[in-house]
């Protein structure tokens, strides 16, 4: 055998190692995969799931693709795969702040459940939490004619209907604990003697609480842009009117509407709302196509509201056939197409504080 020099040699093991690089040798059959299959085929999986953002299924096929290799490697191209998801979670949470996108869900607010409407001393108005969350009404008001937005400029200053529009508010620290209902009487002067017992609230020109049962009841409070008219027991017209619940936080140059009611076949400007073209607003259902709960009797002409038998309108029904999303409610509702012919029904006998058999 010839015998080699050892600088010969040397240059033998080196073209054999060269090959060996070539050919994709391993020293150890059942050792861990060479250091250029990791870096090369799970680290680009990796980069390719990051890279592709907000497409969920690109990332994750990413990811598969590193696990292709061998081993633990392929762990991190899943890991660039999860990336792929979060952002995908992301591009989500943009498509929910729309704003006027809402939740798709009927009852995710409060609820205008009941108004007695006829019946000088029984007038209220009735409100349910259909939700299981507590809700703080502080920043929340309520209304009778469809300026109540301008609240956010100046005084609304109704003139059509003197003496009988309001526009008050919750004092602060008021809460309406989850499928609780609030009762706000009218007439401060004769609601205990109709009913029996006491409201949550009354409506009082004075802003001051009003005794009832020996204590005493708060009322609500008059904002400077608001007011409450005087003519207690005629506040609430029988035959058509609108009440507006809204919350407006007293430096944001637009309301939003919580819940929303009209009643009846006639109507006017101010008795069914309607912010089409108004800075800020998405556009209401047009007030002729709004459909008004029925009162149940129809008056006679010249004759004033009030006198007569107690008469309410009282809801049955989760905002029957209402525009979930692109509104101006507060979750994105738009309040102004319930169907209120379907969700409401005439009843002779009010219940102030006892949420209706018919609701859920």
């Amino acid at each position: 055998m010839t015998s080699l020099r050892p600088a010969a040699w040397l240059g033998v093991v080196a073209a054999a190692a060269l090959l060996c690089v070539y050919a994709g040798c391993s020293s150890d059959a059942s050792g861990p995969t060479p250091t250029p299959n990791v870096g090369g085929s799970g680290g680009s999986a990796g980069a390719g799931g990051a890279a592709t953002g907000g497409a969920a299924g690109t990332g994750g096929a990413a990811g598969q693709g590193g696990a292709a290799g061998t081993g633990g490697a392929a762990g991190t191209g899943g890991a660039a795969g999860t990336g792929g998801v979060a952002g995908a979670a992301g591009a989500a949470g943009q498509g929910g702040s729309a704003g006027a996108g809402g939740s798709g869900t009927a009852g995710d607010h409060l609820l205008i459940s009941e108004v007695c409407i006829l019946g000088d001393s029984g007038e209220f108005i009735e409100l349910w939490n259909p939700t299981s969350q507590e809700v703080d009404l502080s920043d929340y008001y309520v209304a009778d004619n469809s300026a109540y937005y301008k609240l956010t400029s100046g005084p609304w200053n109704p003139t059509q209907t003197a003496g009988t529009d309001f526009l008050v508010r919750f004092p602060a620290g008021t809460k309406l604990a989850a499928g609780g209902v609030l009762v706000i009487g009218a007439n401060p002067a004769g609601f205990e003697t109709e009913y029996g017992k006491c409201p949550t609230l009354y409506l009082n020109t004075a802003a001051a609480p009003v005794t009832c049962g020996g204590n005493p009841v708060p009322a609500m409070l008059i904002p400077p842009n608001g007011s409450l008219g005087d003519k207690f027991g005629s506040l609430l017209s029988n035959n058509r009117e609108m009440i507006i619940l809204f919350s407006w936080d007293g430096s944001a140059s637009t309301v939003k509407d919580v819940d929303y009611v009209t009643w009846g076949d006639q109507f006017d400007d101010d008795t069914r709302m309607d912010k089409t073209g108004v800075a800020g607003y998405q556009g209401d259902t047009a007030r002729a196509s709004q459909k008004g709960a029925p009162t149940g009797f129809v008056p006679d002409a010249g004759v004033p509201d009030g006198g007569g038998a107690n008469l309410s309108i009282e809801r049955c029904t989760i905002e029957s056939s209402e525009k979930l999303s692109g509104g101006n409610g507060l979750t994105g509702h738009d309040e102004t197409s319930e169907d209120f012919s379907a969700s409401f029904k005439a009843s002779q006998s009010p219940t102030p504080g006892v949420k209706a058999t018919c609701l859920p």
